[in-house]
């Protein structure tokens, strides 16, 4: 990532998650200010809204200044890829040396919608580029153009941590398998399916090991490798998942239906649909990764609708049925048996609500950047406690004893 928003992520971050401790109460409305003049990161930030109004605004602007030259002039397909291949760099350019290193903007959209242009403009135009000289130079074109694109989203996730490019980049590399199969006329669907399903796991496995070190790394690289493990996993089990979705499509689309496959194929992808969500949940459980529980549960719920196009285990209702009442039983006896353990838990594990600091984004940083502002306890002077004797009077009486 750049020097810029490496540096300024840290106090970004500092500033956000003493926010997230005052609204759970845990410091005063005086300490956040504190926190926030003192920590205050020296980029130029807006709320989503005008980050969304930004993004648009710069893509209607970028597209018809580009356009409108193509419509007018009537410069046809060779001259629209040159415009293309033209303002492709003009628009990193501005982006990345007018918006972001002179303007300092951070995530502001306008940055994000041209380099993301950029990128897109590149790799359409090395496309239209060859689509007059054949068809064959046409579906190498595009093959190339896809390339760029993969080239292109991995270096905005790299350099600028945009977790939305990172994203991008495993879409498209996703689809390479099957592009390739078009162009080189690769025979049968097994071998872009095993491309896609070695490919998919490798970034996830990649992606999840570079995780376990999330602390060396500034926020938007650990975005963009979060985004980039779920969406592998995701394509991993839709891949496995796959004979499923094949017959949901024969429903939906009546007449246009795909040649059945192997039975072994069905048998491996059946065992992997019900095996992948209950290691995503174990390994979660184990590292304590929300995200992979997330994405564990709601595979599960996908297994459950779609087990029955594998194997025969009843009517859709019974089976989330029986599914409801297994979670239900499973969650109520895993609390009975963490509050029976020692000091109710077990290991790591606990029967009691605690405050989560990843949750609320609790960390050193932000505890060392508050200890400054939080009032100090009040100490007695170092001459302690001296008693003095004491006086009485009043009616007369005398005032000493």
């Amino acid at each position: 990532m750049i020097p810029l928003y490496a540096d300024e992520e840290k106090r970004v971050e500092v500033v956000e998650e003493a926010r997230r401790w005052a609204e759970v109460g845990l410091v005063s409305g005086a300490q956040l200010a504190a926190v926030q003049a003192r920590y205050r990161p020296d980029l130029a930030r807006v709320n989503l809204f005008l980050r969304v109004l930004l993004g648009v605004f710069t893509a209607v602007a970028a597209g018809a200044l580009v356009g409108l030259p193509v419509v007018t002039l009537r410069l046809g397909q060779t001259g629209g890829a040159v415009l293309l291949l033209l303002f492709s760099p003009i628009f990193a350019w501005v982006a990345d040396r007018h918006l972001i290193a002179g303007r300092r903007l951070y995530r502001c959209g306008a940055e994000e919608v041209l380099l993301g242009l950029a990128v897109g403009f590149l790799a359409l135009g090395v496309a239209l580029a060859a689509d007059d000289w054949g068809r064959a130079a046409e579906r190498w074109g595009w093959l190339l153009a896809h390339a760029v694109a993969l080239a292109g989203a991995v270096a905005l996730a790299v350099r600028y941590g945009y977790a939305l490019a990172a994203l991008a980049g495993v879409w498209a590399l996703a689809a390479l398998p099957f592009h390739l199969a078009e162009v080189l006329h690769w025979r049968g669907a097994g071998l872009p399916r095993l491309a896609l399903f070695l490919l998919l796991g490798a970034v996830a496995l990649w992606a999840h090991r570079r995780l376990a070190r999330r602390e060396a790394f500034p926020r938007g690289t650990v975005w963009c490798l979060e985004a980039a493990r779920l969406a592998a996993l995701a394509g991993v089990y839709l891949d496995v998942n796959l004979y499923a979705h094949r017959v949901l499509w024969g429903e939906w689309l009546g007449p246009v239906r795909a040649a059945p496959g192997s039975p072994w194929v069905q048998l491996a992808c059946g065992v992997l649909t019900g095996l992948l969500p209950i290691g995503a949940l174990a390994l979660g459980l184990a590292r304590r990764d929300r995200a992979l529980l997330w994405f564990g549960g709601l595979s599960a719920v996908a297994s459950v609708l779609t087990l029955k196009y594998f194997f025969h285990l009843g009517y859709l209702a019974e089976q989330l049925t029986a599914a409801g009442l297994a979670v239900a039983g499973f969650t109520l006896w895993l609390l009975r048996w963490l509050g029976a353990g020692p000091d109710r838990r077990r290991g790591a594990f606990t029967a009691e609500s605690l405050l989560e600091p990843r949750l609320y984004g609790l960390d050193a940083e932000a505890l060392i950047a508050i200890q400054p502002v939080m009032p100090a306890a009040h100490q007695p002077g170092p001459e302690g406690f001296h008693p003095a004797g004491g006086e009485f009077g009043g009616g007369g009486a005398t005032g000493g004893y």
